[in-house]
């Protein structure tokens, strides 16, 4: 009984993506290595590209979709799914930066600063009620259906907001606190840490807290599992579902404030376009299932290291083009979403093999 414990804690999602982690890593150090020797041997200069110091301190720039995959993880994991969260983002940085210009004229650029992140954050709770709403009123439809008709809807309306063209956010010393709270850096000793990811690792820990330690959580992998049944336990499975889709919203509405404080101080309607994909594949590779009922937030902590580790090896170590690199993270992502569909019928085979062989003792 005891192997068979640890044997099912090794088979855990986690585990595998921990080895899938440190075998990546393993691959690009020894690439790293292999070049900077071969360098050193023709005497050129030698140049550590990928280190522990090196991926911590570019890590930022794939945890912009981070917040948007924890949401994400919420709806999955009760069998819907989102895919306007880019728009939605699009949209609420478009409403901040329109809204901090006027209101720095008239009042203290502080206070202004706060009352349009206020704001930022209502549009990706509006959007995100929106899209609830929509999809508990008419069940007939698939939620991926009705939120690509919401994706273009705000598309749509960040363009009517900007006229097409590039908002530039008021540069000032409110909006530069702002930009160095959320995406500046700590620095210890050569490392130098990313708020951001502080930050991806504080909300982390409280989605933590909410799928696996209270009841909230329990109630929506019970939605996941199967609605019928978890309605009928008395779960307001319409509400609740609701709700999820009014934080993965407000997520949304995080990562465009980190987007626009990190990548540029200004916006424009096409905006982290392809975001939802990044944010679905996080979330499908963290060992959410678009079937809902099962997942992890730590899975979605690793496969957000993941995806950066591959990125920057990729990209860095064995100098790929961005398109083999896309290439390579759909390859693994289409593996981690058939994986578990493939262990699951290998363990129902044996289960049967079991059992016929038990019958025939009998």
């Amino acid at each position: 009984m005891k192997i068979k414990k640890v044997a099912s804690r090794l088979l855990r999602w986690e585990t595998m993506l921990v080895v899938l982690l440190v075998a990546l890593w393993f691959i690009f150090d020894a690439k790293d290595a292999a070049t900077q020797a071969a360098r050193a041997a023709a005497g050129r200069k030698v140049t550590d590209v990928f280190n522990f110091t090196k991926m911590l301190n570019g890590m930022g720039p794939y945890l912009l979709y981070s917040f948007m995959a924890l949401g994400m993880a919420l709806l999955l994991g009760m069998g819907d799914i989102d895919i306007s969260v880019g728009a939605i983002a699009a949209l609420s940085a478009s409403v901040m930066g329109k809204c901090y210009g006027p209101l720095s004229s008239v009042m203290a650029p502080g206070l202004a600063l706060v009352i349009s992140v206020f704001l930022c954050i209502l549009t990706g709770a509006v959007c995100g009620f929106f899209n609830g709403f929509l999809v508990t009123h008419f069940r007939e439809l698939f939620p991926m259906i009705i939120t690509l008709g919401t994706q273009l809807f705000y598309r749509g309306f960040c363009y009517l907001l900007l006229g097409g063209d590039t908002l530039q956010y008021k540069d000032d010393k409110a909006w530069e606190t702002l930009k160095r709270l959320y995406n500046g850096s700590i620095n210890i000793g050569e490392l130098s840490i990313p708020t951001m990811l502080i930050w991806f690792l504080l909300l982390a820990a409280l989605f933590f807290v909410f799928l696996h330690l209270t009841v909230g959580g329990r109630r929506l992998f019970a939605i996941g599992t199967n609605r019928v049944a978890a309605r009928y336990s008395g779960i307001r499975v319409d509400s609740f579902e609701l709700s999820m889709f009014v934080l993965c919203g407000i997520t949304a509405a995080l990562s465009s404030m980190f987007y626009v404080g990190s990548v540029s101080a200004s916006v424009r309607a096409d905006a982290m376009t392809g975001y939802e994909m990044y944010a679905i594949a996080v979330a499908v590779l963290g060992g959410f299932s678009t079937g809902g009922g099962k997942g992890n937030v730590i899975g979605v902590i690793l496969s957000v290291v993941i995806f950066g580790v591959m990125k920057k090896g990729l990209g860095t170590v064995f100098g790929l083009p961005d398109s083999t690199v896309n290439l390579a993270v759909g390859l693994v992502l289409i593996i981690s979403a058939v994986l578990p569909n493939i262990l699951e019928d290998i363990s129902n085979y044996r289960r049967v093999m079991r059992q016929h062989a038990e019958a025939k003792l009998s």
